[in-house]
């Protein structure tokens, strides 16, 4: 999935990211993350999801947690209950979602490092 993003702070991981579905590459039949925002929520991270189900109805999910690799809820979503995020590096996290205690889906995310502007 390919993605654009405004940095809201100095974390990599922070800002809002839209998926550019020329760049993408989705299966048929998997939804689409289609605006994920990463802002932060007091000493944690909130993570706001708008996407799009399989069958091309508008999804909503929410989480709010740390990254430090412990489960959290997430509402909106009826196939996951919690969600943990653990941060590998400053440009990298690794998430696991559950439902009844029981893993349904891990990823990793990755934040290329911008390049900085000589002036």
């Amino acid at each position: 999935m390919a993605a654009s993003v405004c940095f809201a702070s100095s974390d990599a991981q922070l800002g809002t990211w839209k998926l550019n579905p020329a760049k993408s590459k989705i299966d048929e039949g998997i939804p689409k993350n289609d605006t994920v925002t990463y802002a932060a929520a007091g000493d944690s991270v909130k993570v706001s999801i708008e996407g799009t189900a399989v069958y091309g109805t508008p999804t909503h999910s929410e989480w709010t947690g740390k990254f430090d690799g412990k489960d959290y809820p997430v509402t909106g979503n009826p196939t996951e209950e919690t969600r943990s995020y653990k941060k590998i590096d400053d440009h990298t996290l690794q998430f696991a979602s559950k439902r009844n205690s029981t893993v349904v889906l891990t990823g990793r995310i990755v934040v290329r490092p911008m390049a900085r502007l000589a002036l």
